[in-house]
């Protein structure tokens, strides 16, 4: 009898590709892609927030950070101001043209959402969600565990399910 723990991981895993390559495609049809969309969500929500706050937020690296922002600078879909206080705190604003993406991405999204979920109930969205944000709150608190290896997909891994690391 196959173990129905790995059933559910190989086919959270297979969703995930998916939903990877879902959200890709409507980005390529759309000029954004999701994590761009969901940088501008957080920006518009806590316009003039911090950079250091915004990269943890995201749960990336401040360079990788640094690099997504000169983007959307470059774009004209942000601003960066510097603290008047710290030289060294960088806040982010949105411009108007920021703002008139998000609105955009929202629209999108929704109809994405639709499309994608078409089929389940309120019901079955509802059970997803608390599952998925049960799940979610388990592995932040093994990422916790061993922080260094955060943004290391290969040794994260390695920690997570208790097998040796390829990479000594």
């Amino acid at each position: 009898m196959e173990n129905k723990a790995y059933t559910l991981l190989t086919a959270l895993h297979r969703l995930g590709r998916q939903l990877h390559r879902a959200y890709h495609h409507h980005g390529h049809n759309n000029n954004h892609y999701r994590e761009q969309s969901h940088l501008l969500f957080l920006i518009a929500a806590n316009n003039g927030i911090i950079q250091r706050d915004l990269a943890e937020k995201m749960d990336v690296r401040p360079s990788s950070m640094t690099e997504m922002l000169i983007k959307f600078e470059h774009a004209g879909l942000i601003k960066r101001c510097q603290d008047e206080k710290d030289q060294r705190i960088m806040h982010i604003f949105l411009t108007i043209n920021g703002w008139a993406s998000v609105k955009q991405s929202q629209n999108d999204d929704e109809i994405l959402a639709s499309s994608l979920l078409h089929g389940l109930t309120e019901n079955d969205i509802g059970t997803m969600l608390h599952l998925t944000e049960k799940l979610s709150a388990h592995l932040n608190t093994i990422e916790k565990i061993a922080p260094e290896n955060a943004h290391h997909p290969h040794i994260r891994r390695a920690n997570c399910i208790n097998q040796p690391s390829h990479h000594k």
